[in-house]
C-alpha cells in the first residue's frame, strides 16, 4: 500500500512539473509573438540621401503602449549579447513616437553634417525593440531590416 502512496506521489509531482513547464513555454511563446514589426521602408528598400524616410513600426505588447518603442539604425548587422543591433557611426538610436494604438513612426532630422546616415551612401540596418522585464535580458526586439542611402 505504502509503494502505492509513493507512486502517486510521484504522479502529481511529475504532473505538476509538466504543468509549470507548459505554463513557462506558453509565457515564452507569448512574450516571442509580442516583438515588434517594422512596417517600412521596406526590406532592402532604396532611400534618396539627404531625405526624411518615415520608419514605421507595430507593437502590440502592453509594455510598448505604457513606456516606448526604441529604434537602432546601424551599418553592421551584429548585435550584441541581448540581440539588440550594435551601434556605428554612421547610424542612430532614438525612441519612435507613438502614433494610434499600436503604431511607432520616427522621422530622420535633416541634418545635412556629411556623418549623418541619412547623408553617408551605403547599406543600413535598423531594429526596434521594446522593454519587458519579463524576458531574459529586458528587451524584446523585431527582426532586422536593412534599407540602401543613395
Amino acid at each position: 500500500m505504502e509503494a502505492g502512496i509513493t507512486r502517486a506521489r510521484t504522479l502529481v509531482l511529475a504532473l505538476i512539473v509538466a504543468l509549470l513547464a507548459a505554463g513557462a513555454s506558453l509565457a515564452a511563446a507569448q512574450t516571442a509573438t509580442a516583438a515588434p514589426q517594422l512596417l517600412a521602408p521596406g526590406n532592402g528598400k532604396v532611400l534618396a540621401r539627404g531625405s526624411q524616410p518615415l520608419f514605421k513600426a507595430r507593437d502590440t505588447s502592453p509594455n510598448a503602449r505604457k513606456y516606448t518603442v526604441y529604434m537602432t539604425i546601424s551599418r553592421s548587422k551584429k548585435v550584441d549579447r541581448k540581440g539588440d543591433l550594435k551601434q556605428t557611426r554612421p547610424g542612430t538610436f532614438t525612441s519612435m513616437r507613438r502614433t494610434g494604438k499600436y503604431g511607432f513612426v520616427y522621422k530622420p532630422e535633416a541634418y545635412s553634417f556629411p556623418t549623418w546616415f541619412m547623408q553617408a551612401p551605403g547599406k543600413y540596418y535598423w531594429q526596434a525593440y521594446h522593454i519587458d522585464c519579463a524576458v531574459r535580458g529586458c528587451h524584446v526586439q523585431s527582426r532586422i531590416r536593412s534599407f540602401v542611402v543613395r
